[in-house]
């Protein structure tokens, strides 16, 4: 009779134990400043992440000047963390790749990425403003995205300020045998309301 009983909770904790994982990431929203990049720094970015359970959901908006006024290109990704584990002071963590939608936000973009295909336009042609388009599996100078499915290793360190990731946002080629980041990226991701 008891045997039964505790069936439901043996079932119950089997089922939980993957998902342990999964907490150990920080959960919630967070948000980088606006950084420079590009050559020279002429460009800005600014990326954010929500991490929910084991999904991390990720963006990144480029735009033209480095003080991030005039949004051009947008990235938004989606992942899933397959397994978390702590190392020392950071969290090393592997997730497989979902799409990676990129979206054109400006009209003398979309004329650059369409007379630019083999380089700035991921090897897409017939580029439309405000028109996501998966770039899995492609190189949108500078960045190169994994396939859909593919193995990623990161690691993310939580401190008073926030989060800061070994690759994330910039760093998506990373090889299967590569490891995990043994150092921050030095960009931090700070606590956004929610």
């Amino acid at each position: 009779m008891h045997t039964l009983s505790l069936l439901p909770l043996v079932i119950l904790a089997s089922n939980a134990a993957p998902a342990a994982a999964e907490t150990l990431l920080p959960q919630g929203n967070f948000r980088t400043e606006c950084l420079q990049i590009g050559k020279d720094g002429r460009h800005g970015l600014i990326a954010e992440v929500s991490i929910e359970g084991d999904t991390i959901s990720a963006s990144a908006q480029t735009y033209a000047h480095n003080n991030c006024d005039v949004p051009t290109v947008r990235a938004d990704y989606r992942g899933i963390v397959t397994s978390a584990r702590e190392t020392g002071n950071r969290i090393d963590f592997t997730q497989e790749t979902g799409p990676f939608l990129y979206t054109l936000l400006a009209d003398d973009v979309t004329t650059y990425y369409n007379a630019n295909v083999d380089s700035a336009g991921c090897g897409l042609d017939g580029w439309q403003t405000d028109v996501p388009r998966d770039a899995a599996g492609r190189t949108c100078a500078p960045y190169t995205f994994p396939t859909i499915g593919t193995e990623l290793k990161d690691s993310v360190w939580v401190n008073q300020n926030g989060i800061e990731f070994g690759r994330l946002p910039l760093v998506w080629d990373s090889a299967p045998d590569a490891g995990y980041p043994e150092r921050s990226s030095g960009i931090l991701f700070t606590r956004m309301a929610d």
